[in-house]
């Protein structure tokens, strides 16, 4: 039995779609109940008429991953797990809760699934666990002591450890380090956050340059990397990488809004974003623009796709097919949950 914790995440649904076309039976884990039906919209944007067939391979198990005993309930009886739950908060006010949700969880995990003899364990990174500053980050890139980190990536960096550490006391893993993924989730999830702000339309732009990834790439690398019992690795999954210009224009064409044309000065956007977090802080709201994605976003990132491509003889999808997916999911989505 597989199971996938965050399951109805933007990525954990995908990696549902992901082994469900397998036809693998799967445990889903989940939090609120209400999101469930999204991910059920989900499985009928991509699979049309053959998604019952699939909804009735998974078993969701309402789980508060924070409890020993609920973590106990699951990990007994299952195989592989693919690890997709996590805290993503780049609030200063969130660190401890994302080492609580991001490090000791996986901790956790990971002692469970050696005391139950789980046949592989797919953990879930990211690039910001990564570190490097090099002119192309690859998986070999060390981590910069002292370096400006974000408190997530501080935090996925030490769930890593956990997983390494247990690689050493036989686990069999292998780790993933995707970057922003894009895709169609359930509403309100922060991994929307770049679709509402290009659908309100910007003006401004930064200086940076990042990478995204389509969901079903993450997905389906996760999947094939365990199929292939890789052991002991750890893989950058990125896709097409561009400036944050290129990036926010491509949602404006095919959103049909005006792209962003006036360049945002770093101090400025420092300013900006400190005020707005100091407000979210006070207000207990999370949602926009915090001091550490305003740095980032005046940071030129690279990243060496070859490892993985070669490990699995696969292309990454296009920018524009992943916006075009991303859009028309979430509109199916949002038109039947309200149905």
């Amino acid at each position: 039995m597989n199971l996938v914790t965050g399951a109805t995440g933007l990525l954990g649904s995908h990696v549902l779609i992901a082994l469900t076309k397998r036809n693998m039976p799967v445990r889903a884990t989940y939090r609120n109940e209400q999101k469930i039906s999204a991910v059920k919209a989900l499985f009928h944007f991509y699979f049309k008429e053959d998604a019952s067939s699939r909804w009735e391979l998974i078993s969701w198990k309402k789980v508060d991953l924070l409890d020993i005993g609920d973590l106990k309930s699951i990990v007994a009886g299952s195989s592989h797990i693919y690890h997709c739950a996590a805290l993503v908060s780049f609030f200063k006010a969130d660190f401890e809760a994302c080492i609580q949700q991001n490090r000791y969880v996986t901790a956790n995990l990971v002692d469970l699934s050696i005391h139950f003899g789980v046949q592989h364990f797919c953990h879930v990174s990211s690039t910001a666990a990564i570190g490097g500053k090099e002119a192309l980050i690859s998986e070999k890139s060390k981590w910069q002591v002292g370096g400006q980190h974000s408190g997530y990536g501080v935090s996925k960096l030490m769930a890593e450890k956990e997983v390494w550490r247990g690689i050493e006391e036989g686990l069999r893993a292998v780790i993933v380090n995707p970057c922003v993924i894009l895709g169609p989730a359930a509403p309100g999830s922060p991994s929307l956050q770049m679709l509402d702000t290009a659908k309100k339309g910007l003006k401004f732009y930064t200086s940076g340059a990042n990478a995204v990834v389509d969901a079903r790439d993450v997905a389906w690398a996760m999947v094939e990397l365990v199929e292939q019992k890789l052991h002991a690795e750890r893989y950058l999954v990125v896709g097409p990488q561009q400036s944050f210009k290129a990036l926010f224009s491509a949602f404006a064409s095919q959103l049909g809004r005006k792209a962003p044309s006036i360049a945002a000065p770093k101090t400025l956007t420092m300013i900006v974003a400190a005020f707005h977090e100091l407000w979210c802080h006070i207000s207990a709201k999370r949602s926009g623009l915090t001091i550490e994605t305003a740095r980032s976003s005046h940071e030129v990132l690279r990243y060496d796709r070859n490892k993985i491509e070669t490990q699995l003889s696969f292309k990454y999808m296009p920018l524009a097919d992943i916006i075009q997916n991303m859009i028309e999911g979430q509109a199916y989505i949002e038109k039947n949950i309200k149905n």
